[in-house]
């Protein structure tokens, strides 16, 4: 069997084998920064959910039992929460025991997950979150704007070319893998992969930590993580990575977790032995998946020096001024029409592109120090807040009322038949002044709707509707029609 190949080298080989052979239970992650953990712990408990909390990681809550799934719900809809692996939550502790990061690179980011947990854990720093593909982009998209992450700009480009010119504070590389550390879930990962199969997956892996230490600053750290136990695909690459940078170091970490340390020997290979300092957890561990971590630190202190975001979007053909222009108006349509006070936009930046204004908090912008290619390309810079909609107005988003939340005044609050109607395609008749309004259930802003001749539609994208339907049924059962 596949597993035999670790026996050896895993300590504590029974008991790791023991919780291999369960399914892993569901764990959450919440963003307290969105939703005091207490409140959203009581909403939970009100439709049935048990969740019992980690000593470590904080904010990490085992799924006891559930009702429906967690990621049904309306508070999982609203971004309070991320369905992860308990386990995967250390990755982003491993990169800010730093306590001062300005810039961080997530060099392989989609779907999400640690790009979401490095945003809560550096509010006032920037993180730039880079994957390959529009299809992983837009996944990668979803989440940032449903979890309302302003401090992340989101970018096209493959980890193992991502451009250079610019240097990070941290980088991290969860790199493409085998998986092995799924095996509760899928036990099919666990399997002898063909040679072929893994020297191009370690070819990968070994480009993307080479990439990313050309872009840490001296100074700086890089943290390698993978979900899988084979050593050809952690310590193997991290040796090789060692042996051509003597300026880089294997770190210790200091998180209260348990774990086995990194193995020095395998198969006949022997690693550098700083490789002790990774670390290996195993599903026994925190009763989740698996995950190998090394922390390295290059050597230096330079501090590096950024730009400040730009008013317009890089690939934009607009002049600074009708950039300018449109966000007036867009200002005053939140404080004019939507009762927004100004003091509530205090801090935020602006970014306009051709058909949409970026709303962000991200201070630090390296792509000004980036070749313009066809390699890379802006995808999106903190929450897309307006998209530009009839003769050269500017509309509001959902994304963006549901973030502002109560500090909208202008809205409606809709009965949850109301909302039925609504998301099933209807138009509901009203007696409320046309224009923009925010649409509330239960006192919390869901959506922004348009009333016009005394009818109101929302305006939500089409599978954000159904998603939010659903879960309306979930929440409200019996008061909704089938």
């Amino acid at each position: 069997m596949p597993w035999e190949r670790y026996r050896g080298a895993l300590p504590e080989w029974e008991s790791c084998e023991a919780a291999c052979s369960t399914p892993a239970p569901k764990a959450v992650r919440l963003f307290p920064s969105r939703l005091p953990e207490s409140e959203l712990l009581r909403r939970l408990a009100a439709q049935g959910f048990v969740l019992e909390p980690l000593p470590f990681p904080p904010s990490v809550y085992q799924v006891v039992s559930e009702p429906f799934p967690v990621g049904k719900t309306l508070e999982h809809w609203l971004g309070y929460l991320y369905v992860q692996e308990s386990v995967m939550a250390l990755v982003a502790h491993a990169v800010t025991e730093d306590a001062d990061l300005r810039l961080v690179l997530d060099l392989c980011a989609a779907p999400g997950g640690k790009t979401t947990h490095l945003s809560e854990l550096i509010p006032h720093g920037t993180v730039v979150a880079a994957d390959t593909s529009q299809r992983r982009l837009r996944a990668l998209g979803s989440n940032l704007h449903r979890t309302a992450r302003l401090n992340v700009t989101a970018v096209r480009a493959d980890g193992r070319t991502f451009p250079l010119g610019a240097t990070f504070d941290a980088v991290l590389v969860d790199a493409p893998c085998s998986a092995e550390g799924n095996a509760r879930d899928d036990p099919r990962v666990v399997r002898d992969l063909p040679v072929a199969t893994r020297r191009r997956l370690c070819r990968l892996q070994e480009a993307l930590l080479r990439r990313a230490v050309q872009l840490v600053r001296p100074g700086g750290v890089v943290v390698y993580a993978t979900c899988t136990f084979a050593p050809e695909e952690n310590e193997a690459v991290v040796d090789r990575v060692l042996a051509a940078h003597p300026d880089l170091d294997v770190e210790p970490l200091h998180l209260p977790a348990p774990h086995a340390e990194g193995v020095v020997e395998f198969a006949g290979q022997r690693y550098d032995s700083r490789l002790r300092h990774a670390w290996r957890v195993y599903p026994h561990h925190l009763d989740s998946g698996g995950l190998f971590l090394v922390r390295l630190r290059r050597a230096g202190g330079e501090q590096a020096e950024w730009s400040e975001p730009p008013l317009v979007h890089p690939a934009a053909r607009l002049s600074e001024e009708e950039a300018l222009r449109r966000v007036r108006r867009a200002q005053a349509m939140l404080t004019d029409e939507l009762g927004v006070a100004p003091q509530h936009l205090e801090g935020l930046r602006w970014m306009a592109a051709s058909k949409h204004l970026w709303l962000h908090r991200c201070a630090a912008w390296p792509a000004s120090r980036w070749k313009p290619t066809r390699a890379w390309e802006l995808a999106g810079c903190g929450l897309r807040a307006f998209a530009r909609w009839g003769a050269g107005e500017e509309r509001p988003t959902s994304w963006l009322v549901q973030w502002l939340g109560w500090r909208v005044q202008r809205r409606m609050d809709l009965e949850a038949e109301q909302w039925d109607r609504l998301l099933s395609g209807q138009v509901l008749p009203v007696s409320s002044e046309p224009g923009f309004t925010a649409l509330t259930f239960e006192g919390e802003v869901l959506a922004v709707g348009l009333v016009r001749e005394g009818r109101l539609r929302h305006l939500i994208p089409a599978d954000r509707a159904e998603q939010l339907r659903e879960a309306l049924h979930r929440k409200c059962g019996p008061q909704l029609s089938e």
